[in-house]
């Protein structure tokens, strides 16, 4: 038996409550993706090992969508930006309002006033 690499034991949440341990193979081994996985449990110099052998045939149903990850920028940044936008014109908003009629803040009772002071 030789060492190929080593991986970190991740966690995969399928559903709610179903966690499946997660074991990365090295990228020399690609060309196994799609194909049927046998897992056998032994022992190897006293610890617990699998021993993992594969089919020669690739699923006709396996679908490999990208081989190599792409970092994809998420969409939300733009409605971030637009949120953000709204958010300060809707200040601007509140501000001009209250300086242009002061009174209306006079008029508030305290319980109708929130807990900052206003």
């Amino acid at each position: 038996m030789q060492l190929v690499g080593k991986s970190k034991v991740t966690k995969l949440n399928a559903k709610a409550g179903i966690v499946y341990p997660l074991i990365r193979l090295p990228k020399i081994y690609a060309d196994e993706i799609g194909k049927t996985a046998e897992i056998f449990e032994t022992k190897h110099e006293n610890k617990r090992a699998l021993v993992v052998t594969f089919n020669d045939q690739t699923e006709a149903s396996s679908k490999v969508i990208q081989l190599t990850p792409k970092v994809i920028q998420p969409h939300c940044h733009k409605d971030l930006e637009s949120t953000l936008c709204e958010l300060e014109s809707k200040i601007t908003e509140l501000t001009s309002l209250i300086s242009e009629n002061p009174s209306c803040l006079q008029n508030l009772s305290k319980k109708e006033a929130p807990e900052s002071g206003f």
